[in-house]
Parts: C-alpha cells; sequence; structure tokens
C-alpha cells in the first residue's frame, strides 16, 4: 500500500493535511540542537533526528535506506518486489522482504491470525489500497484531478456485500504461504497477496536506529509518520519524552511516555485512516482478517513501547484485532518481550507494568496490569 506520494505531498503543500496529527509526537528539545532531515516516502511525512560528529552521512544513508525500501514494499508500483511477487505468485526475495516475510510468519502464527500480511485482497476489496495508488489519479484537466482528490478525502463508494468479502476470505491465510528460508523463496497461493504495510515503517526505523549506530552517534531519533524510535541519548542526559495522541482530540494527548533506554513507541488505531459512506458511516482501515470487515470492538487505540521497531509494529495492529481482554491476555504471555498502553472505547488508559513509572496521563485514570 506505499503509492501514492504525489497527492498527499500536494495536500501538505497546500496545507490540506497537517503533520502533526500523529498517533505519537517526540517533544522537542531547544538545547544541544540536533542534525534533522525531512522528506517524504511510504505515504507520510518522516522526520529523522541525529547527534554526533557524522549525523549528516548517517541521515543520508538513512534517507536512502527508507526510500529504497519504500520502492521495494509497494504493492502500487509496477516492478516492485512486493508488486512482481503478488503478479507471479512468488519468487526469490531480497535480505529485506525475506526478513519481512519471517517476521510476519512468525507473527501470524504468534498472534493466532490477528496479524496476517496475506490482508492484500480485502484491503483492495474495501478500497483501501487504492487511497494511495497514483494510477488511480491519473486524467486530464483540472476537473479530473479534483474529482480524484475528493475521492480520495475518504469517500467509500460501494460497502463491500458479505457475499463479496466471503469469495476473497479464503485467501487471507498466511499458514498457506510456502517460504523456504535457507532459499529466501516464497510462493503464494492462487489469486493471494501479500502486503508489508501493518510492519513496514517498524522495520524502516529499526534499519534506521542500526545506521545510526553504525556512524557512531551518540543518540538519534526516527519519526516516520508518527512512529517513534530512539537510540542513545540526549546530550543533556534527560531521557526522550514521547507524547501518544488522544484519538478523542487530536489536538491533545493520552499521555507522556519517557523513554531512558533504545526504545520505540508504535500507535494504531482505527481513527487514523478510515473511509466514509454515503450516510457517514466510518470503517476502520485495520481490518480483522477473520471476518474480513474493519475492527469494531473496545479498543480505541493500542501503544506498543519495546526495542524492536519491527515487532511494535505488527503488535500494535494485533491487539487492535484482539481487543482489550485477549489483548492483556497476550501481554501476560509475552511481558518481557514488550510494554503496551491501550485506550478503550470507555475513554480509559490500560497501562502494561513496565511503563508504570515512564508513563504520565494529566487527562485519563490509567490502570495497570501485572
Amino acid at each position: 500500500m506505499y503509492s501514492g506520494k504525489k497527492w498527499v505531498l500536494s495536500l501538505l503543500m497546500a496545507g490540506l493535511l497537517s503533520v502533526n496529527l500523529q498517533p505519537a509526537i517526540a517533544l522537542a528539545d531547544d538545547a544541544n540542537a540536533p542534525k534533522e532531515r525531512q522528506f517524504f516516502a511510504m505515504t507520510t511525512v518522516m522526520n529523522l533526528k541525529a547527534y554526533g560528529e557524522d549525523s549528516e552521512a548517517a541521515l543520508d544513508e538513512a534517507e536512502q535506506a527508507i526510500k529504497d525500501l519504500d520502492s521495494l514494499l509497494s504493492t502500487g508500483t509496477k516492478g516492485s518486489e512486493v508488486w512482481e511477487i503478488n503478479n507471479s505468485g512468488g519468487g526469490t526475495l531480497s535480505a529485506d522482504t525475506a526478513a519481512l516475510t519471517e517476521a510476519s510468519l512468525k507473527l501470524y502464527e504468534e498472534t493466532d491470525g490477528a496479524f496476517d500480511f496475506t490482508i492484500y485482497p480485502i484491503m483492495d476489496l474495501w478500497g483501501f489500497t487504492k487511497l494511495y495508488d497514483e494510477d488511480s489519479t491519473a486524467g486530464s484537466g483540472d476537473d479530473s484531478e479534483e474529482a480524484s482528490t475528493e475521492e480520495r478525502l475518504n469517500l467509500l463508494s460501494h460497502v463491500p456485500t458479505r457475499d463479496e468479502i466471503d469469495a476473497l476470505l479464503p485467501l487471507v491465510d498466511s499458514s498457506k504461504v510456502k517460504y523456504d528460508e535457507s532459499l529466501k523463496t516464497i510462493t503464494l497461493p492462487e489469486h493471494a497477496k501479500i502486503d508489508f504495510g501493518g510492519i513496514a515503517k517498524g522495520y524502516a526505523s529499526q534499519k534506521v536506529m542500526e545506521i545510526f549506530q553504525k556512524h557512531g552517534l551518540t543518540g538519534g531519533l526516527a519519526d516516520l509518520g508518527g512512529n517513534i524510535q530512539v537510540t542513545g541519548s540526549k546530550p543533556d542526559g534527560n531521557p526522550w519524552r514521547v507524547a501518544i495522541e488522544d484519538p478523542s482530540d487530536t489536538s491533545g494527548q493520552l499521555g507522556i511516555l519517557s523513554l531512558s533506554k533504545d526504545s520505540t513507541v508504535i500507535t494504531s488505531g482505527g481513527y487514523e485512516r478510515y473511509l466514509v459512506d454515503k450516510d457517514g458511516n466510518k470503517y476502520s482501515h485495520i481490518i480483522d482478517p477473520s471476518s474480513g470487515y474493519p475492527v469494531e470492538n473496545d479498543l480505541t487505540s493500542v501503544s506498543i513501547v519495546c526495542d524492536n521497531g519491527t515487532l511494535a509494529d505488527g503488535l500494535s495492529t494485533s491487539l487492535c484485532v484482539m481487543g482489550k481482554e485477549k489483548a492483556i491476555s497476550f501481554w501476560k504471555e509475552h511481558k518481557n518481550e514488550f510494554d503496551m498502553v491501550l485506550f478503550d472505547t470507555d475513554q480509559k488508559i490500560t497501562i502494561s507494568a513496565g511503563l508504570e513509572d515512564s508513563f504520565l496521563s494529566d487527562s485519563y485514570d490509567v490502570a495497570v496490569v501485572k
């Protein structure tokens, strides 16, 4: 689902989209200002900050790495590796795509199917893939471009029927994907297609951290569309502070996390991206792989905190699919791997025990699970 940069970038330049409305925001530090880099990739604005003597070289390499991943993983760009896999039914994978495939299959197993990278046919049926499909903006004259832009502002022309969903749902099953880890080859079932949209930005932020560490930076931060990952420390020695966006008021904050070590904070929620039908009903971009329908449960947003961007990205989506009770149970089984901030439909916050001393909210009651 990584295409469509032109229309989003034009909206940003025109002031129609705000880059500040992100699920997590790294709070600014005036002292000892870092080298910074901002660019557009993976359908969102990327912001990188680097502290250290080799900052410019690290930023150059990190920016190129993200753009290379964008080109590699786009489902809508003809000739990308993922496009070739989806249209050929398989192939030999590059190192990055193999790593993402292995992570996706592992998450599928561990989350009992809540994370499923074969979800693409259902995402396409609902129209979420077309939100960032450059090809559909093709046309001549201002009228066609205006109609295309209007269509992209979350309007859903057709709500899929149960029969339409049922016809494609058998294609959503990662257990049917054949992957040879030694040969790095993948074979998809007939008509199945993969999509790394639920995990790719987390993988990208992880690569940025590895690049920063390779260049010997004292500290660095990657804000990939609100997905925050940090490494090292700030010059003043203070912890990194990350604000988690309030889904009820995206100009406000659920709370603030203080991160004293290498960490990532990735948030998912149905409020972020959605489609709206002619009656004003909203349909979340997070699809339940078991039903083929947008998720509707008692969780509004999920933030995952751990030291691995890839894992955090996949789990933020997975726990949204699970709902609150299953999400808490899952954490209890994997509490050594990650921490979480859950915001539910009753506007209550639940955090895992590992965040008890590092998360603060002035707006909501906070319950701690242990």
